[in-house]
């Protein structure tokens, strides 16, 4: 059988283009290492800077040693720092609508502002209701809000608070760690969100968790010793005056950590994993957690649907059409589920936006593919995945982004991918016109076919259909618009 996967030496340049070599894809990989690279997507769409939830994990262990935390609290605590924010994009699009403008900061400012403080509450919704827009829609989205008034927080609290527990649950991280990220946003003084639970009702592993990220998040922006300042000055109120105790002495190594770069602290967060015996994900588990994260992409905006999970099927039919063999099958599966993780990185007001994209729109678009490879780079024997799958807008004719790859730089892997990506973007519902029957979306793509697709592939693709692969009728999408 012909391989799916180009070979290449260890690295070239090709145009000016650096080329990443073929390596083979881990079997297994420490589930810290692929949860901890990952977090990077989540940072990205809570408007936090890549590296986020790994301070906030380094915080959160040195304050659970400190207060004497069992090795058992210790792992639960660990793996619900690293995914305090997995039920971040199930808002993303409610955040949007209430406030207009750039979800991100809309919700990275979220964390600066005391709610239980009315007048800090309605300056915070009078900077963030739809900047630039006109002045009549910003006084109406303001009206909105202090119409709602303290509801509004809650109820996004919720739905992020309450998703992000039932993945954790999903990935069999246990209760304790489940309840960590749903009481993520409660307060000492039970003027938190969404319970309102006060004092010991709040689990101590999410006590120690929300103290943390606040610190990460005022020490990255104003610095260790006005984030130590803030967390005395709320003590009591936001967080249990134990935990703020813990703090004392902790300045230098904060300031360390603020200071490394992503595969640095990728590298420590790992390194101190409790207990010293790490957790493996074979390949059945790293599926799943890629799974579970095509969900969380997807979930980001209400046009989105279940593409990522439909261009795996159409992906793997295509394959299965051009007799490639199981090993490679299960790498594209792979590649597939992850491919549009970097859209995470793109604000709901343009996943969201009805009609045509700005030039300037669509360079913020087009930078998703990049992210996607950041991330992806991260994960320990993930590198050459990383780059096939961030490459699924390049063409053969060097017109696609974000590299500029032409003709056999472009992995065969990709070169599928991105014939999979755009049937399903013709083939599903828009807000601006109905799905496209099969042989329509195939006419169109055909205009492509050598310039910018695989002619394989798409031959491959006719194929499948032909073998009665059933039509995709959910809503899909923004590959639609460069459709």
């Amino acid at each position: 059988m012909r391989s799916a996967l180009n070979p290449g030496p260890v690295r070239s340049d090709t145009g000016g283009v650096t080329l990443r070599a073929r390596a083979p894809v881990a079997n297994s990989v420490r589930f810290s290492d692929l949860l901890s690279a990952l977090s990077f997507s989540l940072d990205l769409t809570e408007g936090q800077p890549m590296g986020h939830a790994l301070r906030t994990n380094l915080i959160a262990m040195e304050l659970g040693q400190r207060l004497g935390l069992s090795l058992h609290q210790q792992r639960d605590l660990y793996y619900a720092a690293l995914l305090k924010d997995i039920g971040c994009s199930s808002n993303a699009a409610l955040v949007f609508g209430l406030f207009g403008g750039d979800d991100r900061q809309a919700k990275g400012a979220r964390m600066l502002v005391d709610w239980s403080n009315y007048f800090r509450a309605a300056f915070y919704a009078m900077a963030h209701a739809a900047p630039g827009a006109s002045l009549f829609e910003r006084t109406r989205r303001i009206a909105e809000l202090a119409r709602r008034g303290p509801r509004v927080a809650s109820e996004l609290v919720e739905v992020r608070c309450e998703r992000g527990a039932e993945i954790v649950l999903q990935l069999d991280l246990g209760p304790a760690a489940a309840d960590a990220v749903r009481q993520l946003d409660e307060h000492w003084d039970g003027r938190g969100h969404p319970r309102g639970l006060r004092g010991e009702e709040i689990s101590i592993l999410a006590r120690v968790l929300t103290l943390a990220q606040t610190l990460e998040v005022f020490a990255m922006r104003g610095g260790v010793e006005h984030a130590l300042a803030l967390v005395r000055q709320r003590a009591g109120r936001w967080f249990d005056p134990l935990v703020a105790s813990a703090c004392s002495g902790v300045e230098r190594d904060i300031a360390h950590w603020c200071t490394l770069d992503t595969h640095d602290l990728l590298k420590l967060v790992v390194e101190r994993e409790p207990g010293g015996a790490a957790l493996l994900a074979g390949p059945g588990a790293t599926d799943r957690v890629a799974r579970i994260f095509a969900e969380v992409v997807d979930a980001k905006s209400p046009f989105t649907g279940a593409h990522s999970q439909r261009v795996t099927e159409v992906a793997v039919s295509i394959a299965h059409e051009r007799g490639w063999s199981e090993p490679d099958i299960a790498e594209l599966r792979r590649a597939a589920l992850l491919h549009d993780l970097g859209k995470l990185s793109v604000p709901n007001s343009i996943l969201d936006k009805p009609g045509p994209l700005t030039p300037s729109e669509w360079e913020v678009m087009r930078m998703h593919s990049y992210f996607t490879e950041r991330i992806l780079e991260h994960i320990s024997g993930f590198e050459w995945l990383a780059f096939a799958s961030a490459a699924h807008h390049e063409r053969l004719d060097g017109s696609g982004y974000c590299r500029g790859l032409r003709g056999d730089q472009i992995p065969e892997l990709s070169r599928l991918l991105a014939v999979a990506d755009i049937y399903d973007a013709l083939s599903t519902r828009r807000p601006y016109r109905p799905a496209l029957a099969p042989e329509d979306a195939i006419t169109i793509m055909e205009q492509d076919r050598g310039t910018g697709l695989c002619p394989e592939s798409l031959d491959a693709l006719r194929g499948a259909i032909e073998a009665d692969v059933p039509p995709v009728e959910e809503p899909g999408d923004d590959e639609a618009r460069a459709a």
